[in-house]
């Protein structure tokens, strides 16, 4: 089945998102990359000039100067040497560097799309829930290897509430080298390998305590089919009662008044969170 990735960004330097990209095309089925923008959170200084489409406009243009030119292009509107192109020939041998530009040629010829989407903070949750139940059409990964704690801390949330586990980051296990950004790229990464050089992609809810702590909210809040069907059962229960003593014994007002009290529960938890949903 074909997957969607999903790139929650925060930032307007390429590098981070194109290493998560080419991870994907590489080792997943990923056949669409979507940028997806969130503006006005609360209390936010994020830059009102970085958009989805500008993200992905600085992706492509990246990934067209690696892959074409062989090239590293410093595309960051931050950084002091914006718009500045280094040769990767001069960097590595010639050899290596005519490898590098051949990978990279090799990865941006997959068949895959680009889109990008900007969203209100007020949206975030409502479309993650959207992109999680339509996952039957195509599977999903939603990135968080470039988001900002607050974003982070919102999206872990709703996964844990929604219960939903396709949240992934990737896991450099050295810092990015701001001196020599070429050699943070995906082409110096080794996947899943202990050293300098290697990286891990993994799902954020699949630790034991996220699923311990997912699991514990399932008990104090009971969906609404288990709230229904447990009220369903103690009325049941009255009627089958009722039919062997009959109304007025006293084992049945008690029973009666359980059931009452399981069906104003149940409505009172769970309809008002159904509805808003």
């Amino acid at each position: 089945m074909t997957e969607t990735l999903y790139i929650i960004i925060t930032s307007d330097r390429p590098d981070q998102y194109l290493n998560v990209i080419l991870h994907c095309l590489q080792y997943r089925s990923t056949t669409k990359i979507v940028f997806l923008q969130v503006e006005g959170r609360p209390d936010s200084d994020d830059d009102p000039n970085i958009t989805a489409r500008s993200v992905r406009e600085s992706v492509e243009a990246l990934l067209a100067a690696l892959a074409d030119q062989g090239n590293y292009k410093y595309l960051a509107k931050s950084d002091k040497y914006y718009g500045r192109e280094v040769p990767l020939r001069e960097k590595y041998a010639l050899d290596r560097a005519a490898s590098i530009k051949q990978q990279y040629h090799s990865l941006k010829t997959r068949n895959y799309s680009m889109a990008e989407e900007d969203i209100h903070y007020s949206q975030l949750k409502d479309r993650l829930i959207n992109i999680h139940r339509h996952r039957k059409e195509s599977e999903y990964i939603i990135d968080v290897s470039a988001a900002r704690k607050p974003f982070l801390s919102d999206i872990l949330a709703i996964a844990i509430v929604e219960k939903f586990d396709n949240v992934y980051t990737i896991d450099l296990k050295r810092g990015p080298n701001f001196d020599e950004p070429w050699k943070s790229l995906f082409h110096e990464l080794e996947y899943k390998k202990r050293g300098g050089n290697g990286y891990s992609y993994f799902q954020l809810t699949t630790p034991p305590i996220f699923g311990d702590c997912r699991k514990s909210i399932l008990i104090l809040n009971p969906p609404l089919v288990l709230t229904l069907l447990a009220a369903t059962a103690v009325l049941a229960g009255l009627i089958i009662t009722s039919a062997f003593f009959g109304n007025s014994n006293w084992f049945i007002l008690i029973i009666g008044f359980l059931a009452a009290i399981a069906s104003l529960l149940s409505l009172v938890s769970t309809v008002p969170k159904f509805i808003r949903r």
